[in-house]
């Protein structure tokens, strides 16, 4: 949809990118500096009537505000323009509604944008209480509070539906951190696969899970969405089973991008800490600086000590996709972690009733040597250590359990 972009400065490349991510179609910029948004109309009031013929000249669509608006401002320019007005935030939304493929993200993306809309509905019923009868949303006149009303019914049964999706899902390793920190492509390396690598915001929201590519090809690899900065705490709790997946995991590789500039560098790892640390255990978090090989060596050394001074307390890995550096030490860390350390040799007796066992002993241990003696099934097998006591129960133990020191 053909849009135009309205700010108070020209510092807007953030924006910019954020409408293509969202598949807006950029026509022009309109920009009155200020310090400061007009408290009802975003721009100035003389820069309104402007504003509105640009609109209408251009015959725009959308118009995207470079910032948040208020629900006031919203109803306002809404009734003003007759189009359909976004904030940064809505754009954020829009992306997300793009990105979302499966069950769970469609739910959190309809979650979110049904919570945008709840203070601007109730901007639009107050102003009907008052007297007016105004289209809502540039949409044309219809009853605003059935409308709201609906909203906050469809709200319990997405949030119903997202406590139910939450509770049958299980992760183990996440690759986290900041919109083209290059987690696909190591995701890609790590994994085998060919997730959509494009340098734009957003690129995954729905979290991709692969099996890790051995040795650890037990191990479950999650591809997580992007963070982004600046975005109020209740878009973050909206999309907070995203943040679940990565406060769940055994592991999660927090990737940073040695590209960027030194202070936003220092910010992005700062936020970070704050987004992640709070919700998991600080030892789970292994920072990567990702894109090595677009940075000087004496930067990323820089930005290497700034990740070893930082509230992370694990030693940070530097990769380079492109030229495979640091990858087969990743790997390493990754088969460290994930190895299983315990030691059996029990024996099971091949029945019915022990047949479920025996499919969990298959998928969730690393079967080392089997043999059948007088109808049974002896296993040498390895497993992790909260699985001891369940196999102890199960099986006749033969020799073992041990704990070895290597995989």
């Amino acid at each position: 949809m053909d849009a135009l972009l309205v700010g108070l400065d020209d510092r807007n490349e953030e924006m910019r990118a954020l409408m293509e991510s969202a598949g807006l179609r950029l026509i022009d910029v309109f920009v009155q500096r200020r310090q400061a948004p007009d408290p009802k109309y975003f721009v100035g009031k003389g820069k309104l009537e402007d504003l509105k013929a640009t609109v209408e000249r251009q015959a725009i669509e959308i118009v995207v505000f470079a910032g948040t608006l208020r629900p006031n401002q919203h109803h306002e320019l809404e009734k003003a323009l007759k189009v359909q007005c976004y904030d940064r935030l809505r754009v954020i939304l829009e992306i997300f509604t793009r990105r979302a493929q499966s069950r769970e993200a469609r739910l959190q993306v309809e979650l979110a944008m049904l919570q945008y809309e709840i203070p601007i509905l109730k901007e639009w019923i107050h102003s009907a209480a008052a007297g007016e009868r105004p289209g809502f949303m540039a949409g044309g006149e219809y009853r605003v509070d059935a409308y709201y009303e609906t909203v906050k019914r469809k709200m319990k049964k997405v949030r119903d539906e997202l406590e139910r999706v939450r509770k049958e899902r299980a992760l183990h390793v996440s690759v986290a951190g900041y919109a083209n920190a290059g987690k696909s492509s190591l995701f890609n390396v790590l994994a085998g696969e060919q997730v959509l690598v494009e340098d734009r915001l957003f690129t995954t929201l729905s979290t991709t899970t692969r099996i890790l590519e051995p040795p650890a090809r037990r191990v479950l690899l999650t591809d997580t969405v992007g963070f982004v900065s600046n975005v109020p705490l209740w878009l973050v709790e909206a999309f907070h089973s995203t943040l679940e997946e990565v406060y769940a995991s055994d592991l999660v590789l927090l990737l940073v991008d040695a590209s960027d500039r030194l202070e936003e560098f220092r910010a992005k790892v700062e936020l970070a800490a704050d987004t992640l640390i709070p919700g998991m255990d600080v030892g789970k978090i292994l920072p990567v600086l990702t894109k090595t090989d677009l940075t000087p060596p004496s930067e990323v050394r820089s930005r290497i000590d700034i990740l070893k001074d930082s509230s992370f307390t694990r030693t940070p890995i530097a990769v380079s996709v492109l030229k495979k550096e640091g990858i087969a030490e990743l790997h390493s860390i990754l088969e460290g972690e994930f190895r299983l350390p315990v030691e059996f040799t029990i024996r099971i007796s091949q029945t019915a009733e022990n047949a479920a066992f025996m499919n969990w002993i298959y998928s969730e241990t690393d079967i080392l040597s089997t043999a059948y003696p007088e109808n049974t099934v002896e296993l040498r097998l390895r497993c992790r250590e909260r699985d001891v006591s369940r196999i102890q129960a199960a099986a006749k133990v033969v020799s073992g359990p041990s704990v070895s020191t290597s995989s």
